[in-house]
């Protein structure tokens, strides 16, 4: 088959990798198309995380070095590679956490780094943190799973960072930036884009207006008493606590 029909049959068959999980963690199709399209034979490439993106490196021929701490991931990618016919020879598995490998991790200049491994905090900046020197000036960083809070920190910071890096893509849940200074970040925590104002939730910004417990649990009783009000109250609460969240 050609590597576009092994490219069709691994979005068409779903594979499991991920165990007996029915949900299962690869990126999201539209961005293992751009994957697939824009990731070169020889390319230098790095992800944390382990799935259909390490089977689409592997079929495109890039130089490419994977790194998770579950075993059965690596066994369950190379035995699809096996029985599709996809050389293994340029790949490089790592069986480990990101966050212990990487610091002592002797790598070369990185063409592109896919950050999909860990996602509680503070993995993500981590893995951007120890690969970020190493990718070349116009090599690109994808950033998955937006949603989650931690991701979204390194997405936002990112964004800001004009001048050091490009946003080229955004796709649902995935962001991929273009490294477009050899500088990755300049400043101090006052003087960076992202860092320059200080952070202030909805709650502050409103803390003058903030009730005593006393008196709230008075005003709560009192506004029981009209449904439509308390409702309205709750409501407003609800918002408040939303948009923080989403910050």
């Amino acid at each position: 088959m050609t590597k576009e029909a092994i490219f069709e049959t691994l979005l068409a068959t779903n594979p499991s990798l991920h165990g007996s999980s029915s949900r299962q963690w690869q990126l999201g199709k539209d961005v293992m198309r751009w994957l697939f399209t824009n990731v070169i034979s020889g390319q230098r490439t790095l992800e944390t995380g382990c799935g259909y993106s390490t089977i689409v490196f592997a079929l495109k021929g890039a130089r490419h070095t994977v790194i998770s701490p579950v075993i059965e991931e690596h066994q369950r990618v190379r035995q699809w590679c096996d029985v599709n016919g996809i050389d293994l020879s340029n790949l490089d598995f790592k069986v480990a956490r990101s966050e212990e490998v990487l610091p002592t991790l002797a790598l070369e200049p990185l063409d592109l780094v896919l950050i999909d491994g860990w996602h509680a905090f503070p993995a993500p900046l981590l893995d951007w943190f120890f690969t970020a020197k190493k990718l070349v000036v116009d090599g690109h960083v994808i950033v998955d799973d937006t949603h989650i809070k931690a991701v979204r920190i390194l997405r936002d910071f990112l964004e800001a960072e004009q001048g050091r890096w490009e946003l080229v893509a955004r796709f649902k849940q995935t962001d991929i930036f273009r490294k477009i200074s050899r500088d990755v970040f300049i400043g101090e925590c006052h003087t960076q884009p992202w860092g320059a104002k200080p952070y202030i939730s909805i709650q502050d910004r409103f803390g003058s207006l903030r009730l005593g417990s006393l008196f709230r649990t008075k005003l709560v009783a009192l506004l029981k008493l009209v449904p439509p009000l308390y409702s309205a109250f709750k409501a407003a609460r609800y918002w408040i606590s939303t948009k923080d969240q989403e910050r």
